[in-house]
């Protein structure tokens, strides 16, 4: 059974078409709203060449149903979705904005990650090398030089304490640079300047009502790679705030964390990441800030933190909801708090993250929308490496694929 659309607007007369293998013997059509639990409605239907069109006004937001009563056999129903008037306008797109390429430590060049990323259905990623901005630059080039359909958004993984050793920070922890035009880490090897840089947060540190368990010298080399991030004009994440690391401490000092959220510096905070990290990175303080709201919303984010173009790619990603599929599109809905981060289990069940209305509707979008999405993405990428390995046109090919995803989206959503 099919219907179209399947996300329409509250409060609005939606045309529908409803497709079954036989519309023989139905004697009823019903749609009940799945949050109101009181709610039932039978529509007068009719049926023209094997298409069952109804007209339905839904005055409930969230996930409904559609229920086909035969007089001979069991009911089939089907799942649609009902928005508001701000949601109606805007687009789901899949995105993972933290990786590594050849660049760093990771396995694979940047252009693998690229299209690994795109086999695994996103439409938007980033590669995110440590103290390293090439990687991203190197992943960008290759994309638009074979006409990739997949956004890349520049990237770096900046280790905040400054160690040559990545992973040795002091607790000043990680935090992802997304979208920035610029490298934080290049700003860095101006010492004098960035020592001075750093004094000067201190002196205005002093004056603010921060944690007494904090050092001040080190929680400033956070508080200048936010601004720096933000100076580039990019959006900043923490990275996997709830890492274990070797010696048994948690990677980032949990005052430097605590502070950071309440002072509201960060853009977003990675909620689900690497799996060596996931069960501490479920212990997220995101969703306390959201339940008592005292402080700004920050988007959750959801991340592979591959290293590899066949390492857990897929397995976390982040939905943002976009007017249409761009950079500038991309930081709006992230400074808006329109994300959620979803993880992906061994089941193929889902976990989510973000706020309850929009954690709802990601939940259906993952159920019938994407499916269909991520085959059509895989396909691409498969014909993206024919292509390059038999240096071989297959525009027709992608073209018409291209067109099946454009399809498959326009008849989902109300236009």
């Amino acid at each position: 059974m099919k219907i179209a659309p399947s996300v329409v607007a509250q409060n609005k007369n939606i045309d529908y078409k409803l497709t079954l293998k036989n519309s023989n013997n139905i004697e009823s059509i019903e749609v009940l709203s799945r949050g109101d639990y009181y709610h039932k409605d039978e529509v007068t239907y009719t049926i023209q060449n094997k298409t069952i069109l109804f007209t339905y006004n839904m005055q409930y937001l969230g996930e409904f149903i559609v229920k086909v009563n035969f007089t001979y056999k069991e009911s089939n129903i089907i799942c649609l979705y009902c928005l508001d008037d701000t949601m109606i306008k805007l687009r789901p797109i899949k995105g993972d904005l933290h990786m590594h390429s050849i660049y760093s430590d990771g396995k694979a060049t940047p252009f693998a990650m690229a299209l690994a990323s795109l086999g695994a259905g996103m439409d938007f990623m980033s590669i995110t090398d440590h103290d390293s901005y090439k990687g991203s630059l190197k992943a960008i080039e290759k994309v638009k030089q074979h006409n990739i359909d997949l956004l890349v958004l520049t990237g770096e993984e900046v280790s905040v304490g400054g160690k040559k050793d990545m992973s040795i920070s002091q607790g000043n922890g990680h935090i992802l640079s997304i979208n920035a035009n610029r490298s934080i880490q290049t700003q860095r090897k101006n010492t004098e300047k960035y020592e001075q840089e750093l004094q000067d947060i201190v002196a205005v540190l002093k004056k603010e009502d921060i944690d007494k368990n904090i050092n001040l010298q080190h929680y400033a080399k956070n508080i200048w790679v936010i601004a720096k991030i933000k100076e580039a004009e990019g959006i900043s994440i923490l990275a996997h705030p709830n890492w274990v690391y070797r010696d048994g401490k948690y990677h980032l000092h949990q005052a430097f964390y605590k502070e950071m959220l309440r002072s509201s510096q960060l853009d977003g905070v990675e909620v689900f990441g690497e799996e060596k990290v996931k069960e501490h990175n479920n212990m997220t303080h995101l969703t306390a800030l959201q339940t008592k709201n005292e402080h700004k919303y920050l988007a959750p984010f959801a991340n592979s933190d591959a290293h590899d173009s066949d390492h857990e790619i897929g397995d976390r990603f982040t939905i943002v909801f976009v007017k249409e599929t761009s950079a500038s599109n991309i930081t709006t809905a992230i400074h808006a708090g329109l994300t959620c981060a979803v993880f992906k289990r061994e089941n193929n069940e889902h976990q989510f993250i973000g706020k309850d209305e929009m954690a709802q509707y990601v939940y259906f979008l993952i159920k019938e929308y994407y499916p269909k999405h991520n085959s059509y993405k895989n396909r691409l990428a498969k014909l993206y490496i024919d292509q390059l390995l038999n240096n071989e046109s297959f525009e027709k090919s992608i073209s018409r694929v291209k067109l099946q995803l454009e399809k498959h989206t326009s008849t989902f959503f109300q236009n």
